[in-house]
């Protein structure tokens, strides 16, 4: 492929990248000098008040229990550099090159990654330019917008839809993406980023944008959840007062959903719920253990049954979770059989059993090792119904699909995502 010389540009004759260094520069030494009163170890004591950030964008970095005066002066002095350093801010990037290089759309959830996506985004879209790819850069502003501006895309006729953001920001592009033509990419910038790792691209961005720059493709399966909406529920809520049987199923349900991970029912999805609603806990699998923990007092067993292949399972559960990978919550690996490439879906059932019990099989789950113990099966199925006696939120992908019961389905070699070739 055609390599040519880039200049990263966001108006003419200026250079991507002054803005964001003289910003740095004015937090970091102009902010503390000119607006906090001379003390000892001055410096470091002003950055320490101000709780300053290397890059203040889209930060709070004022205290607010500084007198009102001051507060003004300062939020003054930083109204005037900000209206001339970040005045190009939000321009969308643009390389200038030939037109022979793939054409890409570089989607970023900003919130990602603790507000540092776009910088990672910025440096994987700067990789890719120089291998010759054009790589237009596009901020999302909420889940529904990522799914515009996929739809967007895919209508220009781009070549490859690149996204920078968690699981859940993918979720909502491969709604648009899924049995189509159009690849997709990843640039990890999630808290539990469990696809990427199945699949194994690397973490940082850079890297992960080399994996993209060698479009080496691989097919991959994905689960399809069709779920009670809160409409629906009311109708069957009315339905069973009416006839007094449970278990009947609620009229309309919304349209089917893919995911690329794990449909959670349960326990799971109490935690799920809590990282969903509390962004600001830790990444990885110590937020979402810390969540199981605070959250697994109070929880109360559910009755769920559970129709797969030639099996039927009914019963008080902790959870179901219904998995398409083989891990989720940042390393927990819950259906350890899992693949996302071998046609099937994977149920694991978690029965019912003391609060001391579970305490002492979740860590078991970091290893796969829970699927050994007598409350815990694991059940092979290319269609699986749930159902329950009163509605379960459901959650794929980490977000919310709507309440039990519900219908997930594999849908073999649906997404075409760029992952590393294999060695040898």
């Amino acid at each position: 492929m055609h390599k040519s010389t880039l200049q990263l540009t966001n108006s003419p004759g200026r250079t991507f990248g002054t803005p964001a260094w003289a910003a740095r520069i004015f937090s970091v030494i102009v902010m503390p000098i000119t607006t906090t009163p001379r003390r000892k170890g001055s410096l470091h004591g002003a950055l320490k008040a101000h709780r300053l950030p290397l890059c203040p964008c889209g930060s709070k970095f004022y205290r607010s229990d500084a007198p009102p005066a001051k507060m003004a002066a300062r939020k003054g002095v930083w109204a005037i550099f900000s209206s001339l350093a970040f005045r190009h801010a939000d321009t969308p990037l643009r390389a200038e090159q030939g037109d022979d290089g793939m054409r890409s759309v570089l989607i970023v959830n900003p919130k990602a990654k603790r507000g540092r996506a776009l910088w990672h985004a910025q440096r994987a879209q700067a990789r890719l330019q120089r291998h010759g790819w054009h790589c237009e850069l596009r901020p999302s502003e909420n889940p529904e917008h990522v799914r515009q501006l996929t739809e967007q895309a895919v209508a220009t006729g781009v070549d490859a839809v690149l996204i920078a953001g968690g699981d859940g920001t993918i979720h909502h592009a491969v709604q648009v993406l899924a049995n189509s033509d159009i690849p997709l990419g990843i640039i990890p910038c999630g808290r539990g980023n469990d696809l990427v790792r199945a699949l194994g691209i690397p973490l940082d961005a850079e890297a992960a944008a080399e994996v993209i720059a060698r479009q080496n493709l691989k097919a991959i399966d994905l689960g399809q959840v069709t779920a009670a909406s809160d409409e629906g529920q009311r109708a069957n809520r009315e339905q069973q007062e009416k006839t007094d049987q449970p278990f009947s199923s609620p009229v309309p349900r919304p349209s089917p959903r893919f995911f690329c991970g794990i449909v959670t029912c349960g326990f799971d999805s109490e935690v799920a719920d809590f990282a969903h609603r509390h962004r600001q806990i830790p990444g990885g699998w110590v937020g979402y253990f810390g969540a199981a923990l605070l959250l697994l007092a109070r929880y109360r067993f559910k009755t769920v049954r559970v129709r797969g292949d030639g099996w039927a399972f009914e019963g008080e559960t902790l959870l179901v979770a219904t998995a398409n990978c083989p891990a989720y919550g940042g390393g927990m690996w819950i259906a350890p059989t899992a693949q996302l490439d071998d046609g099937l879906l994977h149920v694991c059932i978690v029965r019912a059993t003391s609060k001391w019990r579970i305490l002492r099989l979740l860590p078991t789950v970091f290893s796969g090792e829970h699927v050994r113990e007598p409350e815990v099966s694991l059940h092979p199925a290319k269609q699986a119904h749930l159902d329950s006696e009163e509605p379960i939120p459901l959650f794929a992908d980490g977000e919310p699909v709507g309440t039990t019961p519900a219908t997930v389905t594999v849908v073999p070699n649906a997404l075409r995502v760029f992952v590393p070739p294999k060695e040898g």
